[in-house]
């Protein structure tokens, strides 16, 4: 089955293919507050429907939580003789606040500067259909695919995808394959693919101090108890010493160190350190002393207090002491490093700090283990050589600071290694107001993934 049909359908069909992607950008699928359940389910059968009309066999589970589509390209059992590729997104997204930020609503998909705005347009609506683009180009310019495909998407990655590992578990027959691939990750520059073979784990907490039974008049009550956001706020800056490294005991015992040819590889990279902190704002790096920013962002662990609450906030003064305060708490961890290990860890250096009666409340809103995989497999080659064909340059192999938990999940209840293979740039602002996806990235996307199927298809 040549390529070159495929790619002509896809050029042919382009203006369609945007204003497919324009229609699953409109449905704002929050996964994180209840408020959108319906809108959840929405985008799971917007999503279980173009799977149909592309033509797999398409089926929306539900689960505990949100909704799990699952597809494949056969019936019962998978074709012999042709390697199976096991394709992974999501289609939540993050909250689009704060809403004033936004030069166009964040669910009113909008087209300027070459670029799609929307939130989801890059982190994964629009990563999720260029795969999906490339299946329905397949699927129309030779009426079937050069190899068994299994499509697995899900509704709860951007809260993290708690329901998804028993899902994988019940479902552990449906979903073997040889390899999956997952396209959530960043290109390397605006011309250059970039294959990612490591990403750092998570761990997410919530912590609060707890002291009086209520809010307390600061001049009746000021310097006779522990202010539980005096308290709260001095443990935590006990968490890094003078190099900024983490003071939890044990804590990088395991840390996995970098080989020399990884060392070498990322050397060769230059990476321009000016540039990825002058975009966003940033004067100066800093962070764990001794190495460099890409090793920080790759490599090593770190502990971020990602928010502060508790007392009085609003407008003008209120002069009390909060009856609590508490605070968000997330670590990336390096490959190697063991979550539940940290997670005790953590606890406990938590709870032998001397609080003066104050008492805390430690909730784990979830983890995820870091994850290195095997560099020089024939599909990484495969892919490396699809990359080229498509965006006529060789892609480089990197890792991320960032965690898709469903990666670990893969390797330790599948057994199969994943190929991170990403469009979307630095400057996308995912999170953050005015997420974008350059209609480029979404056309090379489209191009490399149906190239891709090709060459996974000649793997012995």
């Amino acid at each position: 089955m040549p390529i070159k049909d495929v790619l002509k359908f896809l050029e042919k069909d382009q203006e369609q293919a945007i204003k497919r992607l324009k229609r699953f950008l409109t449905i704002p699928s929050v996964s994180t507050d209840p408020a959108y359940a319906f809108e959840i389910n929405q985008a799971a059968q917007w999503v279980g429907q173009s799977l149909t009309d592309i033509g797999l066999k398409t089926q929306v589970h539900e689960t505990e939580g949100h909704p799990v589509v699952l597809a494949k390209s056969y019936g019962k059992t998978p074709p012999k003789g042709v390697p199976h590729v096991l394709f992974y997104g999501h289609y939540d997204v993050q909250p689009p606040d704060p809403l004033e930020l936004w030069v166009t609503p964040p669910f009113e998909p909008t087209v300027r500067d070459g670029a799609i705005h929307a939130r989801g347009a890059s982190d994964d609506k629009g990563q999720v259909c260029c795969f999906l683009e490339a299946l329905r180009a397949w699927k129309q310019a030779h009426g079937d695919l050069p190899l068994a495909v299994t499509v697995l998407i899900e509704g709860e990655e951007e809260c993290g995808s708690v329901h998804l590992p028993p899902f994988l578990e019940a479902h552990r027959d449906d979903l073997q394959a040889d390899v999956a691939i997952v396209s959530d990750t960043t290109m390397w520059d605006a011309k250059t693919v970039a294959i990612t073979y490591g990403l750092r784990g998570l761990l997410y907490f919530d912590v609060q101090l707890h002291n009086p039974d209520r809010d307390l008049h600061s001049g009746m009550y000021g310097g006779t108890l522990a202010n539980p956001a005096n308290t709260l706020t001095a443990v935590l800056g006990k968490l890094f010493d003078d190099k900024h490294r983490v003071t939890i005991p044990g804590f990088y015992d395991d840390v996995l160190d970098l080989t020399e040819d990884e060392h070498e590889r990322w050397t060769e990279l230059n990476f321009n350190e000016g540039k990825f902190f002058e975009q966003v704002g940033v004067e100066r790096p800093f962070g764990e002393a001794s190495y460099t920013t890409l090793e920080r962002k790759w490599a090593r662990p770190s502990c971020d207090i990602n928010g502060l609450y508790g007392g009085y906030g609003g407008a003008g003064a209120k002069t009390i002491i909060p009856s609590f305060a508490g605070a968000k708490v997330s670590f990336r961890l390096a490959p190697n490093q063991d979550p539940g290990k940290i997670a005790d860890s953590f606890t406990q250096w938590l709870e032998s700090q001397d609080t003066h009666g104050s008492r805390w409340r430690i909730t784990s809103f979830g983890q995820a283990y870091p994850v290195v995989v095997d560099s020089e497999s024939p599909y990484m080659t495969a892919a490396a050589k699809a990359i080229e064909r498509s965006s006529g340059r060789a892609p480089v192999l990197v890792r991320e600071g960032a965690t898709i938990p469903v990666v670990a999940d893969f390797k330790r209840l599948l057994g199969i290694d994943t190929l991170l293979i990403g469009f979307g740039l630095n400057d996308d602002c995912i999170h953050s107001p005015n997420e974008k996806f350059n209609l480029d990235n979404f056309t090379l996307g489209c191009r490399t993934h149906a190239v891709v199927l090709a060459e996974l298809a000649k793997v012995k």
